[in-house]
């Protein structure tokens, strides 16, 4: 099986190396400048009282064109989105006021400063501070329709999913596996992986383990998968199908549940676990 994932894979690499050499000579230069959040999606865990801390969080210049540094002061304007959860004052408070970062000559990102409030997290549920550029002030830029946004999670839940586990897998198509002895390992604050992935087994995905499971995020209850290579080596990827980073949820203090999707060239699948802890 690792042989056909591997050709399938060289394939679609071979695919998709042959698009950018039919560009013309010339043409990067002519592509607009962009502006925008590379990462979307920022966490600020605390779960005690650390009092004020001051955190940054970057704008970025995702693209130039040809490529160079851009030689002028870049300002955009942000506007705090009306699904923010997170009030001013109580988790966060502004240093400026301003409502624009800028990015200086020659850099390729600005910071936003907050001075967070790390006594005020709710210990049982995460809110967010969601802001989106809604302005630049160069005449060639533009902003990011895919990155134009940022959520700001303020946690204040610890998650305890580590632990050994029984886990039932069952494809989209109604197959199921039933692993015991499945190892969910602490990676982070909040951050796990898993000791399988999909029907697979630690040995059919080689390298074996740690490789064969998958990494998620668990914020106060609420399961997130990142885009992942399959066993930390396939270009297969296993990522999460929710659109709002949700792709399963803890059930009670001895069970979770995860769904998530797996690439294949003949057509992606998709998994879901129902994780039960040992006794």
């Amino acid at each position: 099986m690792k042989k056909i994932i591997v050709l399938l894979a060289l394939a679609v690499v071979g695919i998709s190396c042959s698009d950018d050499s039919n560009l013309p000579d010339g043409s990067f230069g002519d592509t607009p400048r962009v502006v925008g959040f590379l990462k979307t999606t920022q966490n600020v865990p605390f779960f005690e009282d650390e009092g004020v801390v001051l955190k940054e969080f970057p704008f970025d210049v995702l693209g130039t064109g040809d490529g160079a540094p851009y030689n002028e002061d870049i300002t955009l304007t942000y506007a705090v989105n009306s699904s923010s959860t997170a009030v001013a004052g109580l988790e966060y408070d502004w240093v400026n006021t301003s409502s624009t970062v800028t990015i200086p000559a020659g850099q390729s990102f600005g910071l936003l400063p907050l001075n967070i409030n790390t006594g005020n997290f709710n210990p049982t549920a995460k809110t967010s501070l969601v802001l989106d550029i809604t302005a630049v002030d160069k005449e060639g830029f533009v902003i990011s329709n895919q990155n134009k946004q940022v959520t700001i999670n303020f946690i204040g839940c610890l998650s305890l999913l580590e632990g050994m586990y029984t886990v039932v897998v069952t494809r989209g198509d109604g197959a199921t596996v039933t692993r015991p002895n499945e190892n969910v390992s602490y990676q982070d604050v909040n951050y796990f992986r898993t000791t399988t992935s999909g029907l697979y087994t630690v040995a059919q995905l080689a390298p074996p383990a740690p490789y064969a499971g998958y990494n998620f995020t668990d914020i106060c209850g609420d399961i997130s998968v990142e885009s992942q290579n399959l066993g930390g080596a396939y270009s297969n990827l296993l990522r999460g199908l929710s659109t709002t980073g949700e792709d399963g949820e803890v059930l009670n203090a001895n069970q979770f549940k995860v769904t998530y999707e797996i690439t294949f060239a003949a057509g992606n699948q998709t998994y879901t676990g129902v994780y039960t802890r040992a006794n």
